[in-house]
């Protein structure tokens, strides 16, 4: 019965950080079908990644106030307004997606941009909020913050396969003498997607409820208070976490993050279309498994030794230059339309997630050793690490123009 209580605490509290990223991903994940009907076209994409990049206001105005209050931080209320916010606006979308206003003398979609904003400001918010709430729980129930966070992406990914969301073939025009993208018309609508969104929030709601009013969440709460008075800066082997290893480690974990959740974001077109629509439709759906993956050896091995810790993102480090690399040399970059150049450019980009994602758990269950408050900083670090990550992206992309993309059907390297 304990072991059965222990893993419904498990799912609950992962069904929980479900919708800490659902919402602002499935609107990414569901753009190849959105822009086909927006005016923005492809440029959407750009507008909102600025867009969701604005809403680490709200963290950081958080973490101005518990400066300034100097008050012991509740995240249950602020974690209630999130979720029930998120849903609402998922539901909006479900109806408003579409609705655009003529500024100038062109049309914007204003709706979906204006919600989108709305549901950045709760993510961001969630990346902290979730992250102290998982302190206040036993060290054991610290990975459901990660597995909750990668379904976050791969559930709307899933949701945008069974739609069949951006399938293409390619056509020769006969008028123009040119060969032509033509997108396959989805199995269900755009509409009906946003309203799987709208039930998965409401199922995390659901999990939020239950931990809090029943005694499944007591439970799993009920040692926290001692163990945070007994412990020490040090894990379960004796490993010491020292002030100048918390600095190391918390720099390392808005370094991992800024390239996990905001550059890789932003170049997989350019890392993975030159190799084809296959490798980019493989690579984009893969990914986020690779973060399941990652909590999977977090599991196994929640623990390493520093050293292990600084080679992981050494290791790291190396495979995304590769990536980089990639990109600077886009739309022809070296193998491409051939069998050797396609497996090896996704096996190097899904090992990015892996060699940087495994570090940053490691780093997490570190760091909750070392404070009762760690976990608040941690998420901190991570939004910090997006927010620096997207808006170096966004200068080498949109503005110095660095980087070529190549359009599916497209033959330019010869």
């Amino acid at each position: 019965m304990l072991k059965s209580r222990n893993a419904l605490t498990y799912s609950l509290l992962t069904g929980l950080f479900l919708s800490s990223w659902t919402d602002i991903n499935g609107i990414f994940a569901e753009l190849p079908q959105i822009v086909l009907y927006q005016p923005e076209s492809w440029a959407l994409g750009a507008n909102l990644a600025l867009v969701t990049n604005f809403g680490n206001i709200a963290p950081f105005g958080l973490i101005l106030f518990k400066c300034l209050s100097k008050r012991q931080f509740n995240p249950v209320p602020l974690n209630y307004i999130i979720i029930i916010i998120g849903m609402v606006s998922c539901l909006l979308l479900v109806f408003f997606w579409h609705y655009t206003i003529q500024i100038g003398s062109r049309y914007h979609s204003v709706a979906l941009l204006s919600l989108a904003f709305f549901l950045s400001l709760l993510d961001c918010t969630s990346s902290v909020t979730f992250a102290d709430y998982i302190q206040h729980y036993r060290q054991e129930y610290t990975s459901t913050l990660f597995l909750g966070e990668s379904l976050t992406s791969i559930i709307p990914s899933l949701l945008a396969v069974a739609q069949g969301n951006g399938r293409i073939y390619c056509s020769n025009s006969t008028t123009t003498n040119t060969t032509i993208v033509v997108y396959e018309t989805a199995r269900f609508s755009i509409s009906i997607y946003f309203l799987c969104l709208f039930f998965l929030l409401t199922l995390s709601l659901i999990s939020f409820i239950l931990l809090q009013w029943t005694s499944l969440g007591t439970r799993a709460r009920s040692n926290h208070d001692k163990i945070s008075t007994e412990e020490s800066p040090s894990d379960n082997n004796g490993m010491k976490m020292t002030l100048s290893s918390y600095i190391l480690f918390s720099i390392l974990c808005v370094y991992t993050s800024g390239i996990i959740f905001g550059v890789l974001l932003s170049i997989s077109t350019y890392v993975l279309i030159p190799y084809g629509q296959r490798i980019f439709y493989l690579g984009t759906v893969l990914s986020p498994w690779m973060l399941v993956l990652v909590w999977i050896l977090g599991m196994i091995k929640p623990l390493v030794q520093k050293k292990f810790v600084l080679l992981f993102v050494l290791l790291g480090t190396l495979v995304f230059i590769i990536d980089l690399f990639v990109c600077v040399k886009s739309p022809c970059p070296p193998l491409i339309d051939t069998k050797i150049g396609n497996f090896l450019i996704l096996f190097v980009w899904l090992l990015t997630y892996v060699c940087l994602g495994y570090p940053r758990l490691v780093i997490a269950n570190y760091l909750r050793t070392y404070s009762q408050e760690a976990m608040f900083w941690f998420g901190v670090y991570v939004q910090l690490g997006a927010l620096v990550g997207s808006v170096i992206s966004y200068i080498l992309i949109e503005i110095l123009k660095v980087f070529r993309e190549r359009s599916p059907c497209e033959n330019v390297c010869y």
